[in-house]
């Protein structure tokens, strides 16, 4: 599971919703242990193996949900930014990334970067991604 979830990330993770559906459809023609997504969520809601997760700890496929909103006090629409299931993913790669331990250049005995990029056309809310992942860190 493991291993397919890595592998459907790196080789279509920049598919669109029909070259997502004709990856999956070809992946689980390979037979794979794939998420159990059953044929009408695949045919009308375009669901597939890049809308689960692998749970760390039941060691299961888990469907993307996102956090529950809770609206601001003070309320100003164009500064509103409601969680959805490709911010919820996008947030939990860049978290993935940010934890991951530092390198350190031996040589020169300087501590190494890790960084994240997002790509997506104008409008695909990379921008609020990073606003959201980067609020949380105000409330701890």
């Amino acid at each position: 599971m493991y291993f397919l979830y890595a592998f459907s990330w790196a080789v279509g993770g920049l598919f669109e919703t029909e070259e997502r559906e004709k990856f999956y459809k070809y992946v689980e023609s390979c037979g794979g242990p794939l998420p159990p997504i059953q044929a009408n969520k695949i045919s009308i809601d375009k669901e597939t193996i890049f809308d689960y997760y692998v749970d760390h700890n039941t060691k299961t496929w888990k469907i993307w949900e996102a956090e529950q909103w809770v609206p601001p006090k003070r309320m100003a629409f164009s500064q509103l930014l409601i969680p959805t299931i490709d911010s919820t993913r996008a947030e939990f790669i860049i978290d993935k990334i940010a934890k991951l331990p530092h390198p350190r250049s031996e040589r020169r005995k300087e501590p190494g970067h890790l960084s994240t990029l997002l790509t997506g056309a104008a409008g695909t809310a990379k921008t609020s991604v990073v606003l959201m992942y980067t609020s949380k860190f105000d409330k701890e």
